[in-house]
């Protein structure tokens, strides 16, 4: 029985003691419950279970056919560099997507667009017209962007105004927006999350550029930082390679420049020397930081291989507000469908990011692949240069109804990165469209 372990003999003598029965009960309940006291058996009013705390209910995983997408916020100073980064919560395989991004006040044109994929395959198209207004579309032919949140899926790149205030606060959002899977069905947009450029002072750190922005650079390849705010004890890193903080290896030019050597072999935490045993490294797209080690100060900018517009324009006004996102492939030839009609035009945007000068052919092909007496031969296309042009604009009449357009590099670099486009003057929408290399 009970009673007769030590235990209850003990709380007896306890008892015999007590000044109140009442507050004794209440004492035995709490310190000498012996082997049962669990369950309670004292009767009414025993102890009271203490309330548990509460478990946060965890939050579920997006599911497949969702898709959770923010804005980037970022805080630079005035005459620095914003730049627009759409953001995943998680990874999804997206195969084309469209928006119409908001930008945000006391800011300059859009100098630099890009899409981020780790295949490099990835394209798309930002439409900017007079007013400022934005719509993109982006092409994924091997469904692979969107399938590492590390990076944003898109970047826009524009100056602070110089007369910014400091401690304005700007937002900015992605309007309209959908995106489609492999097989494309439209996720579900759980969330939208706004982001917020805030005006730093003029002391905050901005990176303006990166040079060369892309391209795939041999182990020891010097890259030249700018941006305005940099200190002596500024350090640069960028994703995917090695920068040391010594002498030698990063070097403070002044407060716009610092100029790092990239080591892309394998690196100790602890080397101040590169083993220089790496291979090349692909630089479009990386993240690249500057921290303040006075102050730990962090900002952040992702590379991009940035030209500038060959002379001269197309006679289709839309054709002058695209703003080409090209894939990382290269091609010496290069077909896309033909289209043309009272409303429809096929364009084509090229860009040469080698040092030489480059010429090129259009032609059009009919439906055995024959070309028409119509052609654009020997066009330039300057290092460090991009064109974009309505097919009219090289070849202003059309005979026949051509079933495709061929451009060929016909001198200068091995290959250039093409894209091909369809426009719809009617809509004012322009679709990016991935070419087929030969």
């Amino acid at each position: 029985m009970v009673s007769s372990s030590p235990q209850a003999q003990s709380c007896s003598r306890r008892l015999g003691i007590a000044l109140s029965v009442l507050t004794l009960v209440a004492l035995i309940s709490v310190g000498c419950g012996g082997g049962g006291g669990a369950t309670g058996t004292g009767g009414g009013g025993g102890t009271p279970t203490p309330t548990p705390t509460p478990i946060p209910t965890p939050t579920p995983p997006v599911g497949p056919t969702a898709i959770e997408v923010s804005v980037g916020s970022a805080t630079v100073p005035p005459g620095g560099i914003f730049q627009y980064q759409v953001l995943l919560t998680e990874p999804k395989p997206i195969g084309n997507s469209s928006s119409r991004p908001a930008m945000p006040g006391s800011t300059g044109p859009v100098r630099g667009v890009a899409v981020n994929d780790a295949s490099g395959q990835a394209a798309g198209i930002a439409v900017i017209d007079a007013a400022g207004n934005v719509a993109v579309k982006l092409t994924s032919p091997n469904v692979t962007l969107g399938t590492d949140n590390t990076y944003p899926l898109f970047t826009m790149t524009m100056p602070v105004n110089a007369t910014a205030t400091p401690g304005q606060v700007f937002p900015v959002s992605l309007n309209g927006a959908s995106f489609l899977d492999s097989t494309g069905q439209a996720y579900t947009i759980l969330a939208n999350t706004p982001g917020n450029l805030t005006i730093g002072d003029a002391a905050a750190q901005s990176i303006t550029d990166v040079l060369p922005g892309g391209g795939l650079l041999p182990d020891r390849s010097t890259i030249r930082v700018l941006g305005i705010g940099f200190t002596a004890n500024t350090r640069i890193a960028i994703e995917g390679t090695t920068v040391l903080f010594v002498p030698g290896e990063t070097t403070f030019v002044s407060p716009n420049e610092i100029d790092v050597k990239i080591c892309n072999g394998v690196v100790d935490p602890l080397a101040v020397t590169c083993p220089n045993n790496g291979g090349n490294f692909q630089l479009d797209g990386e993240r690249v930081r500057a921290t303040n080690k006075d102050t730990n100060a962090v900002i952040e900018y992702f590379s991009y291989a940035r030209t500038v517009d060959e002379s001269g324009a197309s006679a289709n006004l839309l054709v002058t507000e695209v703003h080409p996102m090209f894939s990382r492939q290269t091609y010496t030839t290069a077909t896309i469908p033909y289209v043309n009609d009272a409303t429809h035009f096929t364009g084509m945007a090229l860009q040469n990011t080698s040092a030489t000068d480059a010429t090129f052919n259009v032609e059009l092909l009919d439906a055995t692949g024959t070309p028409l007496a119509n052609a654009a031969l020997g066009v330039t296309l300057r290092a460090g240069k991009k064109i974009v042009r309505d097919i009219q604009d090289w070849i202003p009449v059309v005979v026949g109804t051509p079933a495709t357009l061929r451009v060929t590099v016909a001198s200068g670099p091995p290959a250039l990165q093409m894209l091909g486009m369809v426009g719809d003057t009617a809509a004012g929408t322009v679709s990016p469209v991935v070419v087929t290399g030969h």
